[in-house]
């Protein structure tokens, strides 16, 4: 079961929404997190024994870090010094065992492979390196398996918002939770356990448990967003995806403008999809009087890639900003370099150490949590020299623009600057997309080579498996995409107030949505709907 099937939409949410809302107040939240088991338990059976684990760890940790801070209340400076390197020690093994439950679900065989190639590199002839070249596809292979058999359904989700949990314990930004099952249900709330958004305790606490009723308010405006979900879907990200799945096909051979068209194609199919789906999710929650943070913002008006990253996964991004890169750019060993940098290098070269030594662990984190895959490892890196880049061309850029005689805030420049993040956004998503890291270099060789048109108007495009049709509707939902965004770029509140609308406007817009979904929505036989991509992660 999944967000877009129809046993989530036919069977699955009305009995949630009515079982909630005929539940005494007080006992609404044992709902969801019975709904979450049951959830959870559909997809991934036995192995939400993984999150039960995690979720006892999580807690039984907080509850451990809080005992410890209460007993040092109150004691002498010198006497408070040891509870808190007791904390400390308390806080590094309840994440290393959360993090380690991850690792050895998901990572260990890839990690077996690469330390099988390296040894083999530097001429290791062990039991370990011997057979390097046979042995290291069987490892790959294992991996594969042991992730469809051993690794529980957004595992990857639930570990982040444990370890923020923990850390934020430890910073006293909350007291612990002492209820084990409201932290499970924080842990595997059903609308973000498969794609997001990434939740902090603070974000849904008291909107978890407050046991709020469903309002006609709450249930128009949660649907409003998972009819949007469903548009994003099953109008463009469902009919493209068998176009996308050919063009990485082993035996299909692009180049020239196909590339580029490559590029475009997956950029849009897998924003639809991810998009749409958290839409489903933040309307789910909104039914149910839940507000969940918005996970996108309109990211293709990003004038930069940093930019582009405060508005796409916007969770992840500032998961990894409160809890890597702030910790990191704020460490004694940073504060002693800035120090020492601004009197020795000069405030620039300080600036752009820091960023990098900041900006570093951040992005490789980032792709490695995508999965043990090298395509993903390396968007990490990708996205780390761009936005690096950045900042150290970041003087150099003001100064071309105003030789040029063009002030930052023109229109040219800003639609430059838009341009050219688009190029770094359309290859850092073939990346992401690539089978494997030898085919996204040889599909971006084969963008500067002939023929150049690479066969779009007299062969390819009709044997992608899209008919004229399904072009001309895909093309069509998404100029009515980009112009919903641009309404959603001056209105932040255009979702939350579409209830502020006439009741004949609404009513036609949802008669609307609903027939266009089920007249030109891509199902039934001859579609393969687009996979949850980042339900894998």
């Amino acid at each position: 079961m999944a967000y877009n099937t129809n046993i989530y939409f036919i069977f699955f949410l009305p009995i949630v929404f009515l079982v909630y809302q005929l539940t005494c107040k007080k006992y609404r939240w044992m709902v969801l997190l019975a709904s979450s088991a049951v959830f959870f338990w559909l997809i991934s059976h036995y192995l939400i024994g993984w999150a039960a684990l995690t979720t006892v760890l999580t807690w039984g940790g907080g509850r451990i870090i809080e005992k410890i801070k209460e007993k040092s209340k109150g004691l002498p400076r010198e006497e408070r010094k040891p509870k808190k390197q007791k904390m400390k020690r308390v806080l590094t093994l309840f994440i290393l065992a959360v993090v380690g439950i991850l690792f050895g679900l998901k990572y260990i065989a890839f990690t077996l492979s690469v330390m099988e190639k390296v040894v083999a590199v530097i001429g290791g002839v062990t039991g370990l390196a011997g057979g390097a070249a046979g042995t290291a596809g069987s490892f790959d292979l294992a991996g594969n398996a042991l992730g469809h058999i051993l690794v529980p359904i957004g595992i990857s989700f639930y570990t982040l918002q444990a370890v923020g949990y923990l850390l934020d314990v430890y910073w006293g930004r909350f007291e612990a939770e002492k209820n084990v099952f409201h932290v499970g249900l924080f842990m595997i709330f059903f609308p973000t356990l498969m794609e997001g958004p990434i939740l902090r305790w603070t974000d849904v606490r008291d909107q978890l448990f407050e046991g709020r009723a469903i309002t006609f308010h709450s249930f128009e405006t949660g649907a409003f967003r998972m009819l949007l979900g469903l548009f994003k879907r099953m109008i463009i990200a469902d009919r493209l995806n068998v176009v996308v799945n050919m063009m990485y096909r082993k035996d299909v051979e692009l180049t020239g403008l196909m590339i580029f068209v490559t590029m475009v194609t997956t950029t849009v199919q897998l924003y639809m999809e991810f998009s749409g789906t958290i839409d489903i999710c933040i309307g789910t929650a909104r039914v149910l009087n839940i507000h969940l943070p918005e996970n996108f913002r309109q990211p293709f008006y990003s004038q930069s890639a940093a930019e582009f990253w405060r508005r796409w996964h916007i969770s992840l991004g500032t998961w990894f900003k409160n809890y890597i890169f702030y910790p990191v750019s704020t460490s004694q060993v940073m504060k002693k370099w800035n120090k020492f940098g601004r009197k020795h290098c000069g405030k620039y070269v300080t600036t752009v150490v820091t960023s990098a030594i900041a900006l570093f662990p951040v992005w490789m984190l980032n792709g490695l949590w995508h999965g043990p895959k090298w395509p993903y490892i390396m968007y990490g890196v990708f996205y780390f020299v761009i936005l690096l880049l950045e900042i150290a061309l970041e003087p150099a850029g003001k100064v071309v623009w105003k030789l040029l005689g063009f002030d930052e805030g023109d229109g040219l420049v800003k639609v430059i600057r838009t341009l050219r993040t688009w190029g770094i956004i359309f290859v850092g998503e073939m990346l992401f997309r690539a089978r494997t890291l030898e085919q996204f270099v040889h599909m971006f060789k084969n963008m500067f080579k002939g023929p150049w048109d690479g066969g779009l108007l007299y062969g390819n495009i009709p044997n992608m498996g899209i008919e004229p049709a399904d072009a001309v509707v895909v093309l069509i939902g998404c100029i009515l995409m980009i112009l919903l965004d641009r309404k959603a770029e001056e209105d932040p509140m255009l979702y939350e107030n579409i209830g502020n609308h006439t009741f004949y406007f609404r009513g036609a817009l949802y008669y609307v949505m609903i027939f266009t979904i089920v007249i030109f929505g891509a199902y039934g036989v001859g579609y393969q709907p687009a996979d949850l991509i980042y339900a894998g992660f």
